[in-house]
């Protein structure tokens, strides 16, 4: 049965003479988990909320949607609310109520559902998800993941035919990731949930998924399996970066495997044992400590616990450090405290030898230290992105400066658009540009690469790595794991109110079990040096002698 279809739709956004989509084809079957890809600003986010009409973008449509058979335009509102539920990528957006326990019954209770019978779908929901801890909590003590798996559920109750998912996990830390799309799976097999969902790292869907589409400047390419978008993606720079690891890892060898039990599996008996080479040993460098941190401890109501304690961490001139660890567990307040936005009730902080203290007025952010916050919205208060700019550049006593870096991460276009009228991956990206504006020496970026594409991804970090060459230090908080292997040069564990086994960063993922890559989990014995997708593929390369 066809649940959803979509024919020649083409879109265009009030204001604006940009197709946003253009002759847009794709029908989804009941059952379907549709996986939609493509890059920052394609239009991924405009495409799913025109599925559900009540959410969809003021401007010019044409061409059809039709829904299980029916014009888009004949269904009404409670069919609707019924047949179709959506996640936003922006989870602050989505929340009508002040409390998770009314969030989760708000959807039953507007379409007067029996209070015995929302209490029921409620707690049997919560407890799928396993959000019991944060039941009883008020939305705004959430951490940014634990409100993305809360809106998740609030959307599951309603027990809806199509759930669309616009990137789920770009909040949420590994684990939490693996527990949300085991979810999502089970969602599907058990209850015959059709799926479709955006997400720039597909990997825990890639394997279940049933059909690809791509989107690219507003045209769609679909594959109706994922095998097909696997041989074309292999030769095409702007796919590829969508393609798993364990794809990456065993295509030279003729047959993609689409988990890491799979691709270690073919792997192992393509090569069989391999010569390992000797460890050496890190070399430490020895660059001045740029910000230092000493015996910190930081909450936030007088009795409450402490959320930093005994935190002690030197941050490096000229280096990128990465801290990971689980949702709420902390690794946002500690940027806020090492950058000078919250002040810890003991410990001592310093940058470049000299306390906090001693920074006078405004000082401590003229020149010297940058925080991007995990909200990028919360940067732009101008009517245009370009106005934004401009005021930093007023402030900071310069004149432009933005347009080489607008052009280097492909936002000259967005300059003349409302901030809140950007997709997540595009207001990402100019907050990067924002952030540098006020030319910083050490720069605090919670979740940079956040909705961000796997080109985007690659430009920012190779922007990263030029910034730390020129002594600019970085200190980042991310639940993407593959982005800090690449990019950074020491990774920590933020556990228990501080950083735990601080180390170089191939060390860092190479001992770690949960919190490391694929690749180490897939080439662990074969290659365990092989910390990222591309070092693996060159590896396997290596070894059948290309």
């Amino acid at each position: 049965m066809e649940i959803i279809s979509c024919k020649q739709l083409t879109f265009t956004y009030n204001g604006s003479s940009r197709k946003t989509l253009e002759n847009v084809d794709f029908d989804v079957q009941s059952g379907d988990i549709v996986l939609l890809a493509g890059l920052t600003g394609s239009g991924k986010s405009t495409l799913l909320r025109l599925l559900k009409k009540e959410i969809a973008p003021a401007g010019t449509l044409t061409g059809s949607i039709t829904v299980c058979g029916r014009d888009q335009s004949e269904i009404t509102q409670r069919e609707s609310a019924e047949l179709i539920a959506y996640v936003s990528q922006d989870p602050d957006t989505q929340a009508v109520t002040h409390k998770v326990s009314t969030e989760l019954a708000f959807g039953l209770e507007n379409l007067g559902e029996k209070p015995s019978r929302i209490l029921s779908r409620v707690g049997e929901m919560a407890t799928y998800f396993g959000i019991e801890n944060i039941y009883d909590k008020l939305i705004d003590e959430l951490s940014g993941g634990e409100k993305q798996l809360c809106s998740l559920c609030a959307a599951a109750v309603m027990s809806s035919k199509l759930l669309i998912l616009d990137e789920p996990a770009a909040q949420l830390d590994p684990i939490g990731s693996h527990k949300l799309f085991s979810a999502l799976r089970r969602l599907n097999s058990e209850l015959g949930t059709t799926i479709i969902i955006a997400e720039h790292e597909p990997r825990e869907i890639f394997e279940v998924c049933t059909k690809v589409i791509f989107l690219e400047n507003g045209t769609s390419r679909c594959f109706e399996n994922k095998e097909d978008f696997c041989r074309i993606a292999a030769d095409d720079a702007a796919m590829k970066g969508y393609l798993p690891t364990s794809v990456r890892a065993t295509l030279p060898l003729g047959k993609p495997a689409f988990t890491v039990r799979d691709a270690k599996s073919a792997l192992q008996a393509a090569f069989g044992p391999q010569p390992q080479p000797e460890q050496q040993a890190a070399e430490h460098s020895s660059a001045q400590a740029a910000l230092e941190a000493k015996n910190v401890y930081f909450r936030y109501d007088r009795g409450g616990k402490d959320v930093l304690s005994q935190l002690d961490l030197s941050l490096r001139k000229g280096e990128i450090f990465a801290a990971v660890g689980s949702n709420g567990s902390g690794k946002t307040t500690m940027l806020k405290v090492l950058s000078g936005i919250l002040r810890p009730w003991q410990g001592k902080l310093r940058l470049f030898s000299k306390p906090f203290k001693s920074y006078k007025g405004n000082t401590l952010y003229r020149g010297n230290i940058a925080l991007m916050p995990q909200d990028p919205y919360d940067l732009f208060t101008q009517q245009t992105v370009e106005k934004c700019f401009e005021q930093v550049c007023s402030d900071m006593g310069s004149k432009g400066g933005y347009s080489e870096l607008c052009e280097r991460l492909s936002l000259s276009h967005l300059l003349g658009m409302h901030p809140y009228d950007l997709s997540g991956g595009e207001i990402q990206k100019c907050a990067v540009v924002k952030l540098l504006l006020t030319q910083p020496q050490v720069m605090f970026m919670d979740e940079p690469s956040k909705g961000l594409d796997p080109g985007a991804k690659q430009m920012l970090g190779e922007l990263m790595r030029e910034l730390a060459a020129q002594g600019k230090t970085i200190c980042l908080a991310t639940h993407d794991i593959e982005f800090a292997a690449k990019f950074a040069d020491r990774c920590g564990l933020f556990f228990n109110g501080k950083i735990q086994s601080l180390c170089d960063t191939s060390d860092f993922f190479i001992h770690n079990r949960f919190y490391t890559t694929d690749s180490c989990r897939i080439a662990r014995e074969l290659f365990p040096c092989a910390v990222t997708a591309e070092q693996l593929e060159d590896s396997v390369d290596n070894a059948l002698g290309r």
